[in-house]
């Protein structure tokens, strides 16, 4: 058989429109066998005027030029082109246009194999990461919880486990009506908590043992001056807030909690890990930054058991992969955060179970932009079958507690 040519012969770019409205950049790489891939990210806004045609004319005029002639089997090639952009030329890239790039020129090289991107990525895939699913979110931006989500380490696969998440939706909407982004809302945090616990227990299922909680806290929204603002307005500082996390972590299941402290509270967090980090695990995102050298940082201060990536927030494919090997030569949870408002082309999903994440971020069932994510996993899902496992086997059995 024919070895198939997979030069880049060109890159373009393309304005594309994200769930919920936002605004969406499609960057396309074509190669010279007929293949050619797309990712869309959502479009960075900026300060610095970078305008809605910005993203386009970057892939235009630096892009293109900068991956003809790259073989995009060779991501490490293909990526490095894409971060020289940043090195030596006048003009910066912006990271929706990195991101956009580097996932079509893998997807490009994918179609070239005649492969889906999860099998290009990972031959051997055989694991569908476990999911955490939106459920409540906060309607007050002041709580300490922006969403709130379950882990459905009861289910045997992607199949049970978006049942059990429906059941427990459905069951969340009759308790609180009010819906903000597809989802019922809370104001209170402890109210929040309460208000999940129930749903999961009338959708039949036991809280802690078969299904998990999950809490996005982005602290560093809440830190000024040494001290967070925690429930009701009230100032606390770094040992208080501790107190407090702990005592949620102690009264409710919560096995995962994202960005629980303030980068500039590091100490605090190395406490907190250091004294609850055996029953839940610190997922780090905004700390992060999807960094090798800063993950592996963090593994030696014992501030984080889990690295949460948003492919389009990190820039190229390599350094999302890097910082995944480095989160788990730690012995971390990985998860893939596919519940932005990005494209709806699933490639998240691909990433996910081409790289062997443990867990995967989903939008609400509710969501309209979740809805292609959710589909594409079942597909995947059955894909794998029968010989597939369930990534449950080893990440919800250390952290349900």
């Amino acid at each position: 058989m024919a070895v198939r040519d997979t030069t880049v012969t060109r890159v373009s770019g393309r304005r594309a429109l994200a769930a919920g409205g936002f605004r969406a950049l499609e960057a396309e790489v074509h190669l010279h066998c007929g293949a050619s891939g797309r990712a869309i990210v959502p479009a960075i806004a900026s300060t610095l005027g970078r305008t809605a045609a910005s993203g386009i004319r970057e892939i235009t005029t630096l892009v293109d030029p900068a991956l003809q002639g790259l073989d995009a089997r060779s991501r490490e090639d293909v990526d490095v082109s894409l971060l020289r952009l940043n090195t030596y030329s006048p003009m910066r890239v912006g990271t929706d246009v990195l991101a956009a790039c580097s996932i079509a020129a893998l997807r490009a090289a994918a179609d070239s194999a005649g492969q889906p991107l999860y099998r290009y990525l990972q031959p051997e895939a055989s694991r569908v990461p476990l999911p955490v699913v939106a459920t409540l979110h906060s309607s007050d931006p002041a709580a300490v919880f922006r969403r709130l989500a379950v882990i459905p380490a009861c289910a045997s696969g992607a199949e049970e486990a978006l049942d059990a998440c429906a059941a427990i939706h459905a069951a969340a909407v009759e308790l609180a009506p009010a819906l903000r982004a597809g989802t019922p809302a809370f104001a209170d945090d402890e109210r929040g908590l309460e208000l999940l616990i129930t749903a999961i227990e009338r959708a039949g299922f036991v809280p802690g043992e078969e299904i998990a909680v999950a809490a996005e806290l982005q602290a560093a929204r809440l830190y000024r001056n040494g001290r967070y603002r925690g429930p009701g307005g009230v100032p606390l500082d770094s040992d208080a807030w501790c107190e407090l996390l702990a005592d949620w972590v102690a009264r409710f299941p919560i096995a995962l909690l994202e960005d629980p402290f303030a980068a500039a509270d590091r100490a605090g967090q190395q406490r907190f890990v250091r004294a609850f980090g055996s029953l839940v695990r610190v997922g780090g995102h905004e700390l992060l930054a999807c960094d090798a050298t800063r993950v592996a940082d963090a593994a030696a201060a014992s501030l984080c058991g889990a690295i949460i990536a948003a492919p389009e927030e990190v820039g190229t494919m390599s350094e999302l992969f890097a910082a995944f090997e480095a989160a788990r030569a730690a012995g971390w949870d990985t998860a893939i955060a596919a519940d932005g408002e990005g494209g709806d082309d699933a490639a998240a999903i691909h990433l996910a179970v081409g790289w062997n994440a443990s867990l995967l971020k989903l939008g609400s069932i509710a969501d309209p932009g979740s809805v292609a994510r959710w589909n594409e996993l079942l597909r995947i899902e059955a894909g794998l079958r029968p010989t597939y496992a369930f990534a449950h086997a080893q990440a919800a059995a250390r952290m349900v507690h």
